[in-house]
């Protein structure tokens, strides 16, 4: 059985020489999700005075509640246009980054079935798709929901037994929603905890990446590659590190299939 350190391994071995190809394509994925930016007037008069008489006025002990709020109008209306442009991403995101999520879990996938460059629009892919993507992701929020509304942990535990399911919709772009939810359950049985265990081994390094702040872009591909790794090893298709060796062949070595074994 592999340990996360394993998955880790096969992950950072099969990024190298591509991983600047990989950082690109999750930056692009975390991206997407579209957004309209809107225009402020941003303008310190207030009625018939401006900032640097009521700084006089002020000093002067001359203090006016009427005009301290005349002041700070333009930034409550910063803040109100900024919280309502960030609600209008995310539910952008949210819609079309249903799509963009199956076509990101393909480009990675995609990492361990060639050892060429991968390409980026790969993560265009599942677009065909939009209305199944769209409805996993519906469905799977909402059965989240719906087990975090009974208590904190379940609601994890539902997180991890669907989590598979963007991977087998973005493996069959034509099966249903709940068919995949279903074949996530089923792959995820006893593995729940293997895949938590997997993902808090990066505990540190995102500690570091969110002090740097543009760290977690350089961090993403990692994460993202050792994930499809675990799924490709549910599924028994996790291959050899062949690309990462310089394509050796074992055979060609004389090695018999338990060695093959010891390797992964």
């Amino acid at each position: 059985m592999r340990l996360a350190k394993d998955y880790r391994e096969t992950a950072w071995n099969i990024l190298r020489g591509r991983y600047w190809w990989t950082v690109l394509a999750g930056l692009i994925a975390s991206l997407l999700g579209g957004a309209s930016a809107r225009g402020f007037r941003f303008d310190f008069k207030v009625g018939e005075s401006d900032f640097p008489y009521m700084v006089e006025r002020w000093s002067h002990g001359q203090f006016d509640v009427q005009q301290l709020q005349a002041l700070l109008n333009p930034f409550v209306g910063i803040v109100a246009s900024m919280a309502v442009l960030f609600a209008m991403y995310g539910i952008a995101a949210f819609i079309v980054g249903s799509a963009v999520e199956l076509g990101y879990n393909s480009f990675n996938l995609s990492l361990y079935e060639s050892p060429a460059t991968p390409k980026i629009e790969t993560l265009f892919s599942r677009f065909p798709y939009f209305g199944n993507a769209l409805l996993l992701r519906i469905l799977m929020a909402l059965k989240i929901l719906a087990w975090t509304l009974l208590f904190v942990i379940p609601g994890i535990v539902a997180a991890y037994r669907y989590s598979m399911a963007p991977y087998i919709m973005a493996e069959n772009p034509d099966m249903s929603a709940m068919d995949a939810i279903e074949e996530s359950k089923r792959l995820m049985v006893d593995k729940k905890w293997r895949l938590f265990c997997l993902q808090f081994s990066f505990i540190g390094w995102w500690i570091l990446a969110s002090i740097t702040g543009i760290g977690v872009v350089f961090l993403l591909p990692y994460t993202e590659a050792a994930n499809a790794a675990f799924y490709l090893d549910l599924t028994g298709r996790l291959p050899l590190p062949a690309y990462a060796t310089s394509g050796t062949n074992s055979a060609s070595h004389g090695e018999d299939s338990s060695s093959t074994k010891e390797l992964i």
